[in-house]
């Protein structure tokens, strides 16, 4: 008896076979094709809404550089979306704070003149 059941993985390979076309060297020594990205694609597009890039090279045991490296391809290829920046909602927070103490500082002046 076969398996007739077709499996979709690697999910990403199956979406996008052209960012596996060219081999991409990391040790001089090493043979080629010898690594295999798909595998690591497969797990930022799975956790990336949740995970960062650090967390994410801690559970795959690689170097935090080199997933950094996958996410941008990710990125390019249209796989996934940029994260929001926390910064831009605390800038937020800090231009709001400002404009409170613009409307306190113009009613003061209005009541000086």
């Amino acid at each position: 008896m076969t398996n007739t059941i077709k499996t979709t993985r690697p999910v990403v390979k199956s979406m996008k076979p052209e960012l596996y076309v060219q081999h991409t060297f990391h040790m001089q020594k090493a043979r080629k094709y010898t690594y295999n990205y798909s595998v690591m694609d497969d797990y930022i597009l799975q956790n990336w809404s949740t995970s960062t890039i650090k967390a994410m090279a801690n559970e795959l045991n690689e170097y935090q550089l080199r997933v950094a490296y996958r996410v941008e391809l990710l990125k390019e290829a249209g796989l996934i979306e940029q994260k929001v920046v926390r910064r831009s909602t605390k800038l937020l927070a800090k231009r709001k704070m400002l404009a409170m103490w613009l409307k306190e500082v113009d009613a003061k002046l209005e009541g000086v003149a």
